[in-house]
């Protein structure tokens, strides 16, 4: 005798298919900004790791602190958000794609330009408006007045010096806040340390 599903029993296994749907549908969103949040601070971290192991200071150059490893963030031309890791070697004031750095995850560049057109040597993980709906970044007065952090040989976070003559030490720590529709959350860059950590999330 053949067995089957009664109808009673097809009911009960939609109602629990729908329960654990819109149990789960929320967290989709929470997993995409947690996603989003660990790349973002795992390339801040390798920034400050390439300015660990690469000392750039040279006496015979005046403006030697240009050189240094830096995290950028900028949007497209379409208004997307991306970022870009580098140094300025040429001092030209901007970081090309010979200067930025590869990322270990897919052996890509860190780089994008702001058409946002990726060659197939750029890493498509930059793209953050695209991969997690990214759509507004906020940076603390610490950070400085520009989209960039720089580190030094001691791991030490400083304002970009692109296209500038300073050596501005973060001394207050720099927040930088990611906002989607999703929610929003917060990266933390401590002064001193350089330590980055994420500070709050909002779902």
């Amino acid at each position: 005798m053949k067995k089957a599903f009664t109808l009673l029993e097809l009911v009960i296994v939609m109602v629990v298919v729908s329960i654990i749907s819109v149990m789960l549908i929320p967290r989709f969103a929470d997993s995409k900004l947690t996603e989003a949040s660990d790349q973002i601070i795992s390339h801040i971290r390798y920034t400050q790791h390439l300015a660990l192991i690469d000392d750039r200071f040279d006496p015979a150059k005046q403006d030697w602190f240009k050189e240094r490893w830096q995290i950028g963030f900028w949007q497209c031309a379409n208004g997307d958000w991306y970022y870009i890791v580098g140094r300025d070697l040429d001092h030209g004031g901007g970081i090309g794609k010979s200067e930025s750095a590869i990322n270990p995850s897919d052996k890509k560049h860190i780089f994008t330009s702001n058409a946002c057109d990726l060659s197939n040597d750029e890493s498509p993980e930059i793209l953050i408006t695209k991969n997690y709906g990214i759509s507004s970044i906020t940076f603390s007065v610490s950070c400085g007045d520009n989209k960039y952090v720089a580190f030094d040989n001691l791991g030490r976070p400083y304002q970009t010096t692109l296209g500038g003559d300073s050596l501005d030490l973060i001394h207050d720590p720099c927040e930088i806040k990611f906002i989607s529709n999703d929610g929003d959350f917060t990266i933390t860059i401590e002064p001193e340390t350089g330590y980055t950590h994420l500070s709050k999330i909002n779902y």
